[in-house]
C-alpha cells in the first residue's frame, strides 16, 4: 500500500486546487463535443493535446476514421504500468448549451456531458499536469486515451482503445461512479440485432389468403427474442424498435425488427445471438435478413482485476471515503479492454447523477478526492 501520509499529500494538493478543477470542469463543458460532430469533437481534443504539452506531457491527437479525434497522452516507459481511459464526446446535441448552461450550485455542479464524463475526464487531465509539474510521481509509465466516439459504440476508437490497453499492467476508466460512488467491477455486454422481413403483398380484404404477412413474423420473433432472457442469470432481451406495413388495407410486405441484448458473461451472449441468428419464419414465404450482432463484450470481474480494484478501494479507506463495488448494466470502453484480457477497473470518475439527462450533476467534493485516488494508484507500488 502506499503510504498513509503520502496519500494525505495528495488529498491536500488536489483540496487546495478544488477551484481549478471546477473551472477545467467549465472549460470541456462549454467545448461542446457530441459524438456525431467529429469536428467539434476534435478541436476539444486538440484543446486538451495542447494544454498537456503546455504542462510538459507528451500528448497528440489520434485520428479515428468515422468518428472525432482522440487524445493520447504518455509518460515514462512505453509499456507497463497503467492506462488512464475516457472519453471527450457526449449525447447532447451542439445547442443544448444555450438551454443548459454549466453552472455551480451548493455542493454540485450542473451541465450538459458533465457528469458523462467530462468531470472524470477533467479529474484525469489535472493528474497529468501534476505529473508534469512533477507534483505527482508514478511508479511506472502510463498512457491516458481520451476517444471521441464512446457514446455510439467506439466503433472508430476500439482498435486503438484495445491496442493501447495491451501495453499496460492494468486499466483505469475513468467514466462516472455507479450510485453511492462505487466502482464498476463489472459490466454487462451489450448486442443488438437488425431484422429485416420479405413476404408478398395482398389485399386484405379480397385474398389475404395470397399474402405472406412480414408483420405476423415480426410478432413471432419479438415474441420468440423475449422468451430467449433469463433473469436469473441476468440476461436481457428486448425488442426495442418495429416498423411494418404500408397501407391498412395490405397485408404487410416488409417489417423490421431491432432487438437489444444484454449479458453477464461472453457465454450467455453467444447464446442468445446464436439463438436469434438461428431463427427462421414459420411461413415460408418469407424470407428473413438477419445482420447486427454483439457491439461490446461483457466486463468480467477477474481475480486480477479485482486485485486492482482492492488497491483502489483500500487508498479510498486511507482518504476517509468508501469506494464499493457495483456490477451495472450499461456498457463502456472498459469492457474491450476487460475482454483483450488486460486487468480493468472502471467507475473512478466522480460521484453524481443523471447521466444522459437534464438533472446531470456532480459533486464537488468529488473532483479533488477522485483526482487524489488515481494519483495515488499511479504511485503505488503493486
Amino acid at each position: 500500500m502506499i503510504d498513509t501520509q503520502r496519500v494525505a499529500a495528495l488529498a491536500l494538493h488536489f483540496e487546495i486546487r478544488r477551484a481549478e478543477l471546477v473551472d477545467l470542469v467549465r472549460q470541456l463543458v462549454e467545448r461542446e463535443s457530441p459524438s456525431d460532430d467529429p469536428e467539434r469533437v476534435s478541436a476539444l481534443a486538440a484543446w486538451v493535446a495542447a494544454r498537456l504539452r503546455s504542462a510538459g506531457i507528451e500528448a497528440a491527437t489520434v485520428p479515428c476514421p468515422g468518428g472525432g479525434d482522440a487524445v493520447l497522452a504518455r509518460w515514462g516507459a512505453p509499456t507497463g504500468g497503467h492506462l488512464v481511459l475516457g472519453h471527450l464526446d457526449t449525447v447532447w446535441p451542439a445547442g443544448t448549451l444555450a438551454e443548459e448552461p454549466f453552472r455551480v450550485e451548493p455542493g454540485l455542479l450542473r451541465g450538459p456531458g458533465s457528469f458523462d464524463m467530462k468531470a472524470g475526464a477533467a479529474v484525469a487531465i489535472a493528474v497529468l499536469e501534476a505529473i508534469g509539474r512533477g507534483e505527482v510521481e508514478p511508479c511506472s509509465g502510463g498512457a491516458l486515451l481520451l476517444t471521441g466516439d464512446e457514446e455510439t459504440g467506439s466503433a472508430a476508437s476500439s482498435q486503438l482503445v484495445v491496442a493501447e490497453a495491451r501495453k499496460r499492467a492494468a486499466v483505469l476508466v475513468m467514466e462516472p461512479s455507479a450510485d453511492g460512488g462505487a466502482a464498476k467491477i463489472a459490466r454487462k455486454g451489450v448486442g443488438t440485432v437488425h431484422a429485416r422481413f420479405h413476404g408478398v403483398a395482398a389485399h386484405a380484404g379480397l385474398e389475404p389468403e395470397r399474402g405472406a404477412s412480414a408483420l405476423l413474423e415480426l410478432a413471432r420473433l419479438a415474441v420468440f427474442a423475449d422468451a430467449l432472457g433469463d433473469a436469473e442469470v441476468g440476461t436481457s432481451v428486448v425488442p426495442t424498435v418495429a416498423a411494418a406495413g404500408s397501407r391498412k388495407n395490405v397485408v404487410p410486405e416488409r417489417a423490421e425488427l431491432t432487438i437489444d441484448f444484454r449479458f453477464w458473461t461472453d457465454a450467455e451472449g453467444a447464446r442468445v445471438l446464436s439463438a436469434l441468428t438461428g431463427h427462421r419464419p414459420l411461413d415460408g414465404r418469407v424470407s428473413l435478413e438477419i445482420g447486427g450482432g454483439l457491439d461490446r463484450p461483457a466486463m468480467e470481474a477477474s481475480p486480477e482485476s479485482l486485485a486492482v480494484y482492492h488497491r483502489a478501494a483500500g487508498i479510498a479507506r486511507q482518504m476517509g471515503f468508501d469506494l464499493p463495488p457495483a456490477r451495472v448494466g450499461g456498457a463502456s470502453d472498459g469492457n474491450l479492454t476487460a475482454a483483450a484480457g488486460v486487468p480493468t477497473v472502471d467507475g473512478l470518475g466522480p460521484a453524481g447523477g443523471g447521466a444522459h439527462a437534464r438533472s446531470e450533476h456532480v459533486y464537488v467534493e468529488e473532483l479533488p478526492r477522485r483526482a487524489a485516488l488515481l494519483s495515488a494508484l499511479l504511485e503505488e507500488r503493486g
